[in-house]
Order: C-alpha cells, then structure tokens, then sequence
C-alpha cells in the first residue's frame, strides 16, 4: 500500500506539524477477463460452478436455489426489503428466460433436482405468476 500525504495537520500548542495521510486501495488482483490466462480463466469458471452448486448443509440442494426459494418465499410474505431486481432477475433466471453465469437447467441437473419443481411453484401460484409475466413482458415485449 502506499501512503499519500493529504494534508498536515497544525497544533495551536506548538507541536510539531503531523502528516494526515491517506491510504490508497490495493489494485484489483483480477484484471479485466478478457486480460485472464487460461488457466486463471478455468480455475474461475470452476469456483462458479461450485459456488453455483455446493450445499453448506451437506445435502444435494444447491444454495443458489435454496436463495431462490427463500426469495420466493419473501415475495409472498410480502416483505419490505425485498430487493425486485434481483427478484425479478431470480425469476428470469428460474423461467429460463436466460441464463445467467451458469444456466438454471445445469445447476438442477448436476444435483439431481428436477427443474420444474420450481417453475411448478411460480406458474401456480398467482403472485408469482403475475410476477413472472411481467418480467418477460417487461423482457421481450409482446405482440399486441
């Protein structure tokens, strides 16, 4: 780290002048992807797959949908702090109307799940289904 002097800070009881520095920020130690080896470029697509669908309780449920459902399940109870752009995000990721870093149909697979579970709860319950048609409305527009 290197320190830059910012300003000098006086003392009316004749002390002498102190240095207030600051402390610039370390560089990124990724640069910009399309600057990443080969090899830094499979030890992150493999860090995204596992972040994608590791479990930290042991079972074969991936965080990445056990996030969705708790998401889901937010939206329903109505709650304050729902952030909609990753909810709406979330949704389009689950309905496959994209895929995100690692496809939804994937992440399933790799795990054993069966990736309708979660369409099934979006497209019967009605919330969530005005939801998801809104986002692809909002996402592909519509003929009429």
């Amino acid at each position: 780290m290197h320190t830059e002097v910012a300003a000098w800070q006086l003392d009316m009881f004749d002390a002498p002048p102190a240095p207030v520095t600051r402390v610039q920020a370390k560089p990124d130690p990724l640069p910009d992807p399309q600057f990443w080896s080969e090899a830094v470029t499979n030890k992150m697509v493999d860090a995204l797959i596992s972040l994608a669908t590791d479990s930290r309780r042991g079972d074969n449920m991936p965080e990445s949908l056990m996030d969705c459902a708790a998401l889901f399940s937010e939206r329903l109870k109505n709650r304050k702090k729902l952030d909609l752009e990753d909810y709406r995000a979330t949704l389009g990721w689950v309905m496959e109307f994209w895929n995100g870093a690692v496809p939804y149909r994937f992440v399933c697979q790799i795990n054993g799940v069966d990736p309708e579970i979660l369409q099934d709860v979006i497209l019967s319950n009605p919330l969530l289904k005005r939801d998801m048609e809104e986002v692809r409305r909002d996402s592909f527009g519509t003929l009429l």
